[in-house]
């Protein structure tokens, strides 16, 4: 059996009770010019009682004795009404870069990504689209408006913004 499968046998069906994040790390100016990086941990709690941190491609047991905050649609910029509490995971998947995503009863899914920092995602497609895209799902310290992108996403973009001439630009 893989990791990923005891991964899926470990919580498809169980309920999620809460969704807590450790302080976050930061900022890391590592690459002047871009947004500072910040770093954390994301922790789910399941049935009342056991508490796993999840990252983008892995899921531990959490026994840490790290203060924990809750994850609320006012310290996430989450849309009011988007309900992950008390919902049972249905399905957990795997993206083309390994990256976990669960899947609640209610269409919500949570990933927890890993690049330059750290973000979490918290996603309903039942929800409208005139909520500010870039601010509705992901937060980082100092308000930041702008989605994570990769590196050569951030330079194709910088690029861009230069000069007009550039071919891609015609």
């Amino acid at each position: 059996m893989t990791e990923f499968e005891k991964y899926k046998e470990l919580l498809i069906g169980r309920t999620l009770s809460n969704l807590y994040y450790t302080e976050q790390n930061g900022p890391h100016d590592f690459c002047p010019g871009i947004a500072p990086a910040y770093y954390f941990a994301t922790i789910m709690e399941v049935d009342n009682k056991v508490k796993y941190c999840f990252w983008s491609d892995c899921i531990n047991e959490w026994n840490n004795e790290e203060p924990l905050l809750t994850v609320t649609s006012k310290n996430w910029v989450l849309p009011k009404g988007l309900v992950f509490k008390g919902q049972k995971i249905v399905d957990l998947t795997k993206d083309e870069d390994e990256q976990l995503t669960f899947h609640l009863e209610n269409r919500t899914t949570i990933r927890h990504t890993q690049d330059y920092g750290d973000g979490l995602y918290i996603e309903n497609p039942d929800f409208p689209d005139d909520i500010n895209q870039y601010e509705r799902y992901e937060f980082v310290a100092p308000k930041s408006k702008k989605p994570k992108q990769t590196l050569w996403q951030r330079i194709y973009v910088y690029l861009d913004s230069l000069d007009k001439s550039f071919p891609w630009n015609k």
